[in-house]
C-alpha cells in the first residue's frame, strides 16, 4: 500500500507540476526499503536543476505525512512556510510547488537568514553550502516545531530530521525519528516505511 501511495505521489506531481520533466519516472522500492526516484536525464536542464525539482516534489509530499502541534500550525493559518537559508538556489526549485495546497493551506517559500524568523517556518531546508555551520543551525532550531530537511553527509547524525542522498542516480531519503520526536513532530508510518530510518 505504501508503494502504491508513493507511486501516486510521483505520478500526480509529474503530470501537474510543469517544472518537473516529463521523463520523471515512478518511485521504486529497493531491497533495503528506501524510497527513491530516478534523476531524469533531460538535456534542457542541468543535473542539479533536475535533482532539485525532484527534491521539491518530495518535500511537498513529506508535508502531507507530517503532523505539527497545533501551536506550530494553528487552525485558520493560511500558509505552510518552507524556509530556505540565505540565497540557496534550491528556493528556485521550490517555486514549482509555491501556492499549491496541502493540509488546506497554501505553500509559501521564504528566504531567511540563519537564526532569524525561524519560528515562522514549518519546514527549513538546509543546503550543502551550510555544511560548516550545520551544528549551529540545528542548535538554533532547538525547541521549535520545525521539519528540517537537508542534503549532506551526517545531516541526520547531527540532528537533522530528513536528509536526501543520491545513490545509483536515484534520489533517496533517510529520517532521524528521534530528531522528529524532539521537534514535536509526528511522522506517518507510511512515510517511515519508505525511508532509511535512523535512531539517535
Amino acid at each position: 500500500m505504501a508503494v502504491d501511495l508513493l507511486n501516486a505521489w510521483i505520478l500526480k506531481l509529474s503530470t501537474s507540476l510543469r517544472a518537473l520533466p516529463a521523463v520523471l519516472r515512478l518511485a521504486t522500492i529497493t531491497g533495503a526499503g528506501v524510497a527513491s526516484v530516478a534523476v531524469p536525464n533531460a538535456q534542457a536542464q542541468s543535473p542539479e536543476v533536475r535533482e532539485y525539482q525532484i527534491k521539491a516534489a518530495f518535500i511537498y509530499n513529506f508535508i502531507k505525512f507530517v503532523d505539527w502541534p497545533r501551536d506550530a500550525l494553528p487552525e485558520g493559518s493560511e500558509t505552510i512556510n518552507i524556509c530556505v537559508l540565505r540565497d540557496d538556489p534550491f528556493a528556485d526549485a521550490l517555486e514549482s510547488i509555491k501556492g499549491k495546497t496541502v493540509k488546506s493551506r497554501r505553500v509559501a517559500v521564504r528566504r531567511i537568514e540563519p537564526g532569524r524568523d525561524l519560528e515562522t517556518c514549518q519546514v527549513v531546508f538546509i543546503g550543502s553550502s551550510e555544511g560548516k555551520r550545520l551544528p549551529r543551525v540545528i542548535e538554533s532550531l532547538q525547541g521549535l516545531n520545525v521539519l528540517t530537511v537537508g542534503e549532506m553527509d551526517r545531516f541526520v547524525e547531527l540532528g537533522g530530521i530528513i536528509n536526501f542522498f543520491v545513490q545509483n542516480n536515484r534520489v533517496r531519503f533517510e529520517i532521524n525519528v528521534n530528531s522528529a520526536e524532539r521537534a514535536g513532530l509526528k511522522l506517518s508510518s507510511q512515510l517511515l516505511s519508505l525511508a532509511k530510518v535512523v535512531r539517535q
